[in-house]
């Protein structure tokens, strides 16, 4: 085991980031902050460190697919994730700066961010051509179209063909069979013109340079398909499949809330118009999804009850029973916790304002992971997850018959393709790598300042340079006393940890002695609940200095017995409980030198924000 900074944690979080409220930050001048959040264990038990313009945060961080990448995300949510969730505090140090050199910091950060975001995406589009390749070589004559897995043929749906009819009267009688005879023919074309052929080799990865990519063969086929999709969706009445919705766990629809969701559909329908208009276009995914969630309000309007499309990724993580039951009370307390917090989105957001489609996705993306959550736990079975805002893109087969190469031209074309995608995922993962010391969250963030501003402007905006290559500032707490004394710091402020902020409520209302006994350890503690996220331990000793070596050698004596115990329960448990008391040893250690990482993480915490003046040090 060895210390880690800024690694982004693969356990699933139940209470994800729509639950977080409404705050915001005021502030009459222009200001960035640069945040210090300290360690804990799982994320980043060595500390983690990020900007802060308004309330957007910037910050580095190293996922699964081993990308080391720019994340943009609001404040509020990354409290939660860090001061709510992972229990840690932080430190933050503000200066104020001119609106031009805001702008010129923040669009900086922005263009780094989107020149990955399109690395990114110029890979997914290469791996998609790997896929339509596999799918067309294939003898069952099948391509897999986003969002059409929604839709069932076996069922006529009075809807569809109602929506056809509007449809006809603003396009005009016989444009459904143009439009389609029109896209068949460029199909049929496509092996004489060479479409098949069509090949771009991946952009260089080079810093700054924005990498501009003609897309592959699956950028030219897909669109059409999707297109034709939509087509055969409304020429034949296409019904929704009923596997693919769900009856919210929320009373009936009111008067009023069924009149919102009239307008609502009503926008939906005026949007499918006038996207399939623009012939020219790539509208057909748009329209799928459009067509989706027009037909699932249609039926919760005529019912009265409220249904939503099941969003959640066809590939994604999952939790299984035998991990979640383990801390069954705490996924049922989050399931509780969704269904607050859908109640209160209907009861505030729906009925206080128009329902715009932002709202409804919003709203869409509630209820899914309620539903999620209290379908696991009803039927015993996993619960999916993820990080990422959920979107109605279930594929589905759509049968194709257009002249296609040979099968071995083809399988030249997909060995070709591979191998680009094999190279260019490479090239990435080696631009965006992750190195502890000379590539973490805390080094790029002042190498990307270096990159934006040049020498002068730097020490003018911010003061003096600080190069985490040639220092220990690498790590960012020792970053964080760099900028206190290097940087134009005007004042420093403390974001606390989910568990201190509770700690003080306590303190102000019962005797601060009997309440630090009761607290001070996992087994009496009315704030935290022991969960699988954390290595077992005894004392926390994150709000402790004296006592913090004889605290830790009671959590080492814990992690050892432990360990002891797991060798022999390793045949039950495959090692389960000796890797936990190895996690605890190691965790256990720094507290004998007065150095706290371990804090205990809080999964079904509520949002709490608790930011605080300190008092300058300089």
């Amino acid at each position: 085991m060895r210390l880690r900074v800024c690694k982004r944690s693969a356990i699933g979080r139940f209470l994800l980031f729509f639950l977080l409220l409404p705050f915001s930050i005021h502030s009459q001048e222009v200001y960035i902050d640069f945040i210090y959040v300290d360690a804990n264990t799982g994320q980043s038990s060595g500390g983690h460190s990020a900007l802060r313009f308004d309330d957007t945060v910037i910050h580095f961080q190293y996922y699964p697919d081993e990308i080391f990448r720019v994340v943009r995300e609001s404040y509020e949510r990354f409290s939660y994730s860090y001061n709510t969730y992972s229990n840690r505090t932080s430190k933050i140090a503000r200066v104020a700066i001119s609106e031009k050199d805001l702008d010129k910091i923040r669009t900086g950060f922005e263009k780094l961010a989107l020149i990955q975001f399109k690395h990114i995406k110029n890979l997914g589009s290469i791996r998609a051509d790997v896929q339509f390749l596999k799918e067309i070589i294939r003898p069952e004559k099948n391509i897999r179209i986003r969002t059409f897995g929604y839709f069932k043929k076996e069922e006529v749906a009075e809807s569809t063909f109602a929506l056809k009819e509007e449809l006809n009267s603003g396009l005009g009688k016989g444009w459904l069979g143009k439009a389609r005879s029109r896209i068949k023919n460029e199909l049929n074309s496509a092996y004489s013109e060479g479409k098949f052929a069509a090949f771009t080799e991946a952009p260089a990865v080079q810093n700054g340079i924005y990498p501009f990519y003609k897309e592959g063969i699956s950028s030219w086929f897909l669109p059409r398909l999707e297109k034709l999709s939509v087509l055969e969706i409304l020429d034949l009445g296409y019904s929704l499949d009923p596997e693919t919705i769900f009856l919210s766990s929320g009373k009936p629809l009111s008067e009023e809330e069924k009149g919102k969701l009239i307008s609502l559909r009503d926008s939906l329908k005026y949007s499918i118009l006038e996207l399939i208009k623009e012939e020219n276009s790539n509208w057909g995914h748009s329209v799928l999804v459009n067509l989706a969630r027009f037909l699932v309000l249609e039926k919760s309007i005529k019912e009265g009850k409220l249904y939503f499309l099941v969003t959640f990724p066809e590939s994604v993580s999952q939790i299984r029973p035998t991990t979640w039951s383990k801390d069954k009370k705490g996924v049922e307390a989050s399931s509780d916790l969704l269904l607050e917090a859908s109640k209160t989105f209907r009861e505030e957001r729906v009925k206080s304002e128009n329902l715009t489609e932002e709202n409804y996705l919003t709203w869409e993306d509630l209820e899914n992971r309620d539903w999620e959550l209290r379908t696991g736990l009803s039927r015993g079975i996993s619960i999916r997850n993820t990080f990422d805002r959920l979107s109605p893109d279930l594929s589905g087969n759509f049968v194709f018959s257009f002249p296609a190469p040979e099968a071995e031209l083809i399988s030249e074309y997909l060995n070709r393709s591979e191998k680009e995608e094999e190279t260019y995922y490479e090239n990435l993962k080696r631009f965006y790598t992750f190195k502890l010391i000379t590539k973490n969250c805390t080094s790029e963030i002042f190498d990307s300042l270096e990159f934006i501003l040049n020498e002068k402007e730097y020490e003018t905006v911010l003061g003096k340079r600080i190069d985490p290559h040639s220092s220990l500032t690498f790590i960012p707490f020792i970053a964080y006393d760099s900028i206190t004394e290097k940087w134009k710091v005007k004042e420093e402020t403390m974001e606390l940890s989910h568990r201190k902020v509770a700690l003080e409520q306590l303190y102000e209302s019962n005797p601060k002695w009997k309440t630090y006994l009761k607290e001070s350890n996992v087994f009496s503690s009315s704030i935290y609940r022991t969960n699988p996220d954390d290595p077992s331990f005894v004392f926390f000793t994150d709000d402790v200095i004296l006592l913090r070596p004889i605290y830790g050698i009671v959590n080492l004596g814990w992690g050892i017995g432990n360990f002891t115990l797991g060798i022999f329960t390793s045949p039950f448990d495959k090692g389960k409980r000796a890797q936990n008391g190895l996690n605890s040893v190691f965790f256990s250690l720094p507290e004998l030198v007065f150095f706290n990482i371990r804090k205990g993480t809080f999964p079904n915490a509520k949002p709490d924000r608790s930011e605080k003046k300190l008092e300058s040090q300089k």
